[in-house]
């Protein structure tokens, strides 16, 4: 115990500072995980948040090539996922999402534009005319 005592008085008067067991909240993210300054908490609707496939059979599988996870930060298909940079929310049921994916050793940018049905059960990929089932 007396060494542990002398070892801790030595790192402090050298002027080492033992770190906090919760350093999260002052390192600074990595521009992958920068969240965009905003007002309100949460990028994404709720109303379009969720995970979706093309079928039921497709949402027991979390591997399926059909699924889409939306949440209010992040957006994930099958092969790729990545940060939320930008979104659109139209009156009613459109919405764009821009997003930086990360998949198959690639980065890109992307839009996709989706339509959530009046009874948020399904959204629709309406530049491919996808159509997956709320999960």
């Amino acid at each position: 115990m007396r060494i542990l005592a002398i070892a801790l008085a030595a790192l402090l008067v050298a002027g080492c500072n033992v770190p906090d067991a919760d350093v999260s909240a002052t390192t600074t993210p990595s521009r992958s995980t920068t969240i965009p300054e905003r007002e309100d908490p949460d990028l994404v609707p709720e109303r379009f948040r969720g995970d979706y496939a093309a079928d039921t059979p497709a949402c027991s599988t979390s591997a399926h090539e059909s699924r889409l996870t939306i949440g209010a930060w992040r957006i994930r298909f099958h092969e790729s996922s990545g940060a939320i940079t930008a979104v659109d929310a139209g009156e009613g049921g459109d919405i764009a999402i821009t997003a930086e994916l990360t998949g198959e050793g690639e980065t890109r940018e992307a839009t996709y534009r989706f339509n959530l049905s009046d009874d948020g059960q399904t959204l629709t990929d309406t530049d491919s005319g996808m159509t997956r089932r709320r999960c």
